[in-house]
């Protein structure tokens, strides 16, 4: 306990004794919340065995879904990076992955299965390679080194860069997250929201070069600009909310917006794919942009709670 009279000078050792205190009080009424949070969620309704064996059996199916969605977008890309219609499935494959990590959770929920081999371990490999390792080998493969200017032959090189750092971040994300997970925020953008961001670019270039017919050099630097941003995104402190957490109205309709238009992107054809991959982009935007948001709006209110004591 620190005891502080107005008008006292507070040393450093005490200066730092109380943001400590601080930090540790904060830090517990955090989990406070989270435990009220758990309190207050929703509980499944009792089942017979046989039907919480179901349950349990479909969210392991999903979650192999998951997983075999970004084992087979690799190899799409793999065999021929120049196929539009191979590149095209193989960044909707990454779309349906997330429709798919986000399912698997409601027949375990329903199942009353607590995580086990499949919960903890296939499930972060699956989320490894279908938002990791498919992306950063799409965004690697994305550009071609024949044929091309030097300009084209040197962006094809820095793709292969930002592709591993990519699929790196994607790595420390998920290792960070496995280690210490909160029910409540994320820390740095979840990589389905970054997974995501890579299947978008991937098909507005797509769309660009085959529709609009144009292989300008601005579509690949602009792209691979924010393939740096997003995965550098995984890897900061800034929290994102998880969808475990309550919602208001706008944000249930963002959340179903957003499915609607993932749903949409993985069924029209590419001619008219750049409406809903536009819309989509923008939703990504708006919440890759709700980190620093939160961060700057607490400086301000702890400014304002400093300024007031």
């Amino acid at each position: 306990m620190i005891n502080y009279e107005p008008g006292k000078q507070l040393s450093h050792e005490e200066s730092d004794n109380m943001a400590s205190a601080e930090e540790s009080t904060q830090s517990d009424s955090e989990v406070l919340e989270e435990k009220t949070e758990e309190g207050k969620k929703w509980e499944a309704p009792e089942f017979p065995k046989y039907v919480k064996k179901f349950f349990a059996f479909l969210a392991n199916f999903i979650t192999t879904l998951n997983f075999a969605s970004g084992v087979t977008a690799i190899i799409l890309v793999s065999i021929d990076p120049r196929n539009p219609i191979y590149v095209l499935w193989a960044a909707r494959l990454i779309l349906l992955a997330i429709i798919f990590d986000f399912s698997d959770g409601i027949p375990a929920r329903l199942a009353k299965k607590e995580p086990g081999f499949f919960g903890i371990v296939v499930d972060s490999v699956a989320d490894t390679v279908s938002f990791g390792l498919a992306p950063a080998v799409m965004i690697s493969l994305s550009l071609p080194f024949s044929g091309v200017s030097t300009a084209h032959f040197i962006l094809a090189i820095f793709s292969i860069i930002v592709g591993a750092y990519f699929g790196f971040c994607t790595i420390f994300r998920l290792i960070r997250f496995t280690k210490s997970p909160s029910k409540k925020w994320f820390k740095g953008i979840p990589a389905p929201g970054a997974g995501c961001a890579a299947a978008l670019y991937i098909i507005i270039k797509l769309y660009i070069e085959e529709i609009v017919f144009s292989d300008s050099i601005v579509t690949p630097i602009i792209g691979l600009i924010i393939m740096v941003f997003t995965g550098t995104m995984m890897i900061v402190n800034f929290r994102y909310p998880t969808t475990k957490l309550r919602k208001n109205f706008l944000e249930i309709f963002l959340l179903g917006l957003t499915a609607i238009t993932i749903v949409s992107l993985t069924i029209i054809p590419l001619q008219y794919i750049i409406i809903p991959a536009g819309l989509m982009a923008g939703l990504t935007c708006l919440y890759v942009f709700y980190g620093p948001f939160y961060l700057l709006k607490h400086m301000l209110e702890r400014a304002k709670e400093v300024n007031n004591y």
